[in-house]
């Protein structure tokens, strides 16, 4: 279901690697669900979001 959510940026959502593309949809629902963000802007920013927690883990 999350995923049909943002089935319109399916191309930019290839692009991530299976991890961080679960996390990100994730933080993107509910940026554009709570934070009244549009749906482009969600995934940004849950892109961000979960690159930047990637790369604390792997530190």
């Amino acid at each position: 279901m999350k995923e049909d959510f943002f089935n319109d940026y399916q191309e930019r959502l290839n692009m991530l690697n299976e991890n961080i593309r679960a996390v990100e949809l994730k933080y993107a629902r509910d940026f554009h669900l709570n934070k009244n963000c549009s749906k482009e802007e969600a995934i940004e920013r849950g892109i961000t979001k979960a690159e930047i927690a990637n790369r604390k883990l792997s530190l």
